[in-house]
């Protein structure tokens, strides 16, 4: 199988690329930096808040005469700002939305498009928790996730009516021990409320690794949930 996934360059995002990678697969990482050094691994630089570079991302040399299904993850994804909203200035909101969502969006059409139905088993969109409910100096962030995660199930019934077998899930892994955490413990108290929260899951040890994490993504999508909607935690 091929495994197409964004964020490679730290995180879930390298830790999911890894795992495949030790199970004999082959991987086409896509982000801005890279250090995963494999020969069934792929580096294509993309930095997804340069809406240039993502026209000029190219996968057509990856596709082949008698084509391995392909697997697409969507897991790049920002926090930006940690502030309120009266305080967030056009970048936050634009970069935001252009790698949270935009790049998001444009991945599973152009995967679609250059692999075909037939051969695209699965898509997969990192989400979170807080795309579900409102959290206070994460306005965007927020959005972001409650609009991939609508996104994905619209998608689930479009492929339902084209009667097309290709599986999308929204993802959401809990909270994980990755840099994102580490600027949400670095914001200031008078910024985000929930500060201390995620303070404390630090000090008490309750934060998954991203290891831990692709673990879990894998073993649930070698089971079947296509009759248990898109949006699951793992």
């Amino acid at each position: 199988m091929i495994h197409i996934i964004t964020g490679t360059s730290r995180g879930i995002g390298r830790a999911i690329a890894n795992y495949y990678l030790e199970n004999g697969d082959k991987v086409i990482g896509i982000s801005r930096t890279n250090e995963i050094v494999h020969d069934n691994f792929h580096f294509l630089k993309c930095d997804f808040t340069e809406k240039q570079q993502l026209y000029d991302l190219d996968l057509s040399p990856f596709v082949q005469e008698e084509p391995e299904p392909v697997q697409l993850i969507n897991n790049s994804g920002i926090i930006g700002e940690i502030k309120r909203f009266h305080e967030l200035t056009l970048t936050h909101y634009t970069d935001m939305s252009m790698v949270n969502v935009v790049a998001a969006q444009y991945m599973c059409s152009y995967v679609i498009q250059t692999f075909g139905f037939d051969h695209v088993k699965t898509i997969v969109n990192i989400t979170s928790g807080a795309g579900e409910r409102a959290v206070p100096s994460w306005a965007a962030y927020c959005a972001s996730k409650a609009a991939i995660n609508l996104f994905s199930e619209t998608l689930a019934e479009e492929l339902r009516e084209l009667n097309k077998s290709t599986n999308i899930y929204c993802i959401a892994p809990g909270v994980v021990d990755t840099d994102m955490q580490v600027a949400i413990r670095s914001s200031k108290a008078k910024d985000f409320s929930g500060r201390q929260n995620f303070v404390e899951l630090k000090e008490n040890d309750e934060l998954r690794t991203p290891e831990q994490v692709a673990e879990l993504l894998a073993t649930f999508l070698n089971e079947d949930h296509s009759d248990q909607g898109v949006l699951h935690r793992i």
